[in-house]
């Protein structure tokens, strides 16, 4: 009789476990299927953005195609349907300072325009180019290898940083939101017509007031099409500053963005599976020509 019952508890327990299995087996069939169908999605409303961009840009005069691609984000916005199924969004190269190429001087000014004191900026730009660079020698106020290993933490990657969030993992940079709107690693000059005052301020020459002034310009309807002409609209002390230092601050700035990022975000299924393309696009001509491309998960 226990044997029975043995046998009978330990029948039950197979069936069962292989009832789950196969409920598990289904719903992981479910969700990639979900999954896939939310990538097609946000493919779909990928495609039928570039359209509305290359007809922007095919239907604008010569001179007025320069506004438009300065002004991209804002005229796909008002041309598209607010009744599509996905989170679209679009961002200019160079909205944000790129942590990879930019130079010390740079990530020191935009660290200053964002109220870092002197000391603290100086061990985060050390910091930072040591994550960077190749060696596991620190610099003075930097820190490498030896450090991260002592504090237990993820060692420096010795190259150029993948995405913004591992920013996080430097030191001095843990407070990622304080930063991720103002550094990226997507590339391109600063952008006159499109980045905010701090990341303004980090071009050479550029002070807060002159930031300030070509944020106002562009808000008005009138971008800056090249620094110098700011320079009668400030004081002297900035205008001098900026005329020091136009060679460096044109080498680094545009006033046309060198390219926009992509963002396509479509969900499927409940709970819902979630997909996401980005793309990098370029202006060639009267279209936009995508250079880079992924998607995520």
């Amino acid at each position: 009789m226990i044997t029975m019952l043995w046998v009978m508890a330990v029948a039950a327990v197979v069936t069962a476990t292989g009832a789950l299995a196969g409920r598990l087996a289904v719903h992981a069939s479910r969700n990639r299927a979900e999954l896939d169908r939310a990538y097609w999605i946000a493919a779909g409303c990928a495609s039928r953005v570039r359209a509305v961009i290359d007809a922007l840009l095919r239907d604008a005069t010569s001179g007025d195609a320069v506004s438009v691609w300065q002004t991209l984000d804002r005229r796909v916005a008002n041309a598209m349907k607010l009744d599509h199924p996905c989170d679209v969004r679009l961002e200019a190269l160079g909205t944000r300072v790129d942590a990879n190429t930019a130079s010390d001087e740079m990530v020191a000014r935009l660290l200053s325009a964002l109220g870092v004191p002197e000391t603290r900026s100086r061990e985060m730009v050390d910091a930072l180019a040591d994550w960077k660079d190749s060696d596991d020698v620190a610099r003075d106020a930097g820190a490498e290898r030896s450090w991260y290993v002592a504090e237990r933490r993820e060692q420096p990657r010795n190259g150029p940083i993948a995405d913004v969030r591992e920013l996080a993992r430097v030191r001095g940079f843990e407070r990622i939101s304080d930063f991720d709107s103002v550094l990226g690693v997507d590339g391109g000059r600063v952008s006159l017509s499109t980045a905010p005052v701090s990341v303004l301020m980090s071009i050479p020459g550029v002070t807060r007031e002159t930031a300030e002034t070509i944020a106002q310009l562009r808000q008005q309807g009138e971008p800056v099409g090249d620094l110098l002409a700011v320079v009668g609209l400030v004081s002297s002390s900035s205008g001098d500053s900026l005329t020091a230092r136009y060679a460096d601050a044109a080498h680094v700035s545009t006033a046309t963005p060198d390219g926009w990022i992509l963002s396509v975000r479509a969900s499927s299924g409940f709970p819902p599976n979630t997909a996401t393309l980005t793309m990098r696009l370029v202006r060639d001509g009267a279209a936009a020509r995508l250079v880079f491309a992924r998607s995520d998960p």
